[in-house]
């Protein structure tokens, strides 16, 4: 019996971790998303300097690359910043074009703080910061309601919010399943290890995704700080 409950025990933390990693990773290659802007008229050696300039307003901790993939600069984020970008810059004759890749509209939000920097019109959106402590209690409560606030008026969301949505709470709604089924087998108990496995699993899932989100509205804060427009 004690085999078999930490084997419950085990295979719901599992279950967390496989969740966890399939709704981080998984639109990371699925919703990666790009932007652009044409300077004309600009070298490419300003346009560096305007790019190095934007990084620097957002405190953005950049690592230049030594593949261009075709360009005269490339500079990345690191895996642990909350900002998500590869940025690059090239040239064609008469303009220079500074482009950005990220895994959400980090690539669009960083273009348009570019716009703005460089006195072209403005946009429409304006957004206000948002609370990290927040983020985390909503994640506590759901890891789909922590999703959602990190992807609620933001200029920074998913390029797809229902789906993931959908899939955090069939993720919620399976460790349930799991994890309670020893509970709900033997009865009520709420001091037994079928309570205790019920909530170190679904405990889990929701730890592991409190990161993540905390990190999105970190950057969503950074972009929101300039107090500058944005496209979306």
């Amino acid at each position: 019996m004690v085999i078999g409950i930490r084997s419950m025990r085990a295979g719901g933390v599992l279950v967390a971790c496989v969740f966890a990693a399939a709704t981080i990773l998984l639109p990371t290659h699925i919703y990666a998303v790009g932007s652009s802007l044409d300077l004309p008229g600009k070298s490419a050696e300003e346009t560096i300097q305007i790019a190095k300039h934007a990084l620097e307003r957002l405190d953005a901790n950049c690592i230049e690359q030594d593949i261009t993939l075709g360009a005269q600069w490339r500079c990345k984020t690191p895996f642990y910043s909350p900002l998500n970008l590869d940025i690059f810059v090239s040239t064609i004759p008469d303009k220079s074009i500074i482009r950005a890749d990220s895994r959400t509209r980090q690539s669009y939000a960083f273009v348009d703080l570019v716009a703005n920097e460089t006195g072209q019109p403005p946009y429409e959106q304006s957004y206000a910061e948002k609370s990290v402590l927040l983020s985390l209690g909503a994640t506590l409560v759901s890891p789909a309601l922590g999703y959602w606030y990190a992807n609620s008026n933001t200029m920074i969301k998913a390029k797809s919010v229902f789906l993931p949505l959908l899939g955090f709470l069939a993720g919620d709604l399976a460790l349930f399943w799991v994890s309670s089924k020893m509970y709900f087998t033997n009865g009520f108990d709420p001091f037994g290890n079928s309570m205790a496995t019920m909530l170190i699993s679904m405990g889990a899932y929701r730890a592991i995704m409190m990161l993540p989100f905390s990190l999105q509205v970190v950057a969503h804060n950074r972009f929101a700080g300039l107090k500058i427009t944005y496209r979306f």
